[in-house]
């Protein structure tokens, strides 16, 4: 009886969570790292990481890199509202956007919600005219980051 709640809950076993959170903590570990750390043998830690990526519980690995130290200093939310029936089409144009970090489709006031990171405010300006002139979006409204508190891609375990 091999249910998919059962291999849900193998993928999800202490050792799989402990092992995403050191992942999560420094990907850069090797497998005799991670082996040393989980009490199991590098080719375990291999399997069970394939089986993470294969399942989509791990979607990739990348380099975090601070936006202020390449000269990304000013990051921005923009709310966009959208006329009926074009928020895919507004969110594809988005898309392709290298400033536009993140896009989430939201409930409220606004349709989308856009995380933007440009170099200074005429930057911005020019990507924020940029969004306005995309067919079907309907309005705008930005807020600009002052400082950030706390920020993170770590999920908590």
């Amino acid at each position: 009886m091999n249910s998919a709640s059962e291999s849900e809950k193998n993928l999800l076993d202490r050792t799989n969570l402990k092992l995403l959170k050191l992942l999560q903590s420094d990907s850069q570990l090797s497998y005799r790292q991670l082996a040393r750390f989980l009490k199991i043998s590098p080719a375990a830690v291999h399997k069970r990481i394939q089986k993470l990526k294969k399942s989509g519980v791990i979607s990739g690995f990348t380099v975090l890199i601070d936006p202020q130290k390449i000269g990304k200093k000013l990051k921005a939310f923009v709310g966009i509202s959208t006329s009926a029936g074009s928020c895919s089409e507004v969110i594809a144009v988005l898309k392709e956007r290298p400033e536009i970090l993140e896009i989430h489709e939201i409930a409220g006031e606004h349709d989308l919600f856009a995380k933007i990171v440009t170099s200074d405010t005429d930057e911005l300006n020019r990507v924020l005219h940029e969004i306005d002139r995309i067919p079907g979006v309907v309005s705008t409204r930005t807020l600009v980051v002052l400082k950030t508190e706390k920020e993170t891609l770590s999920v908590p375990l």
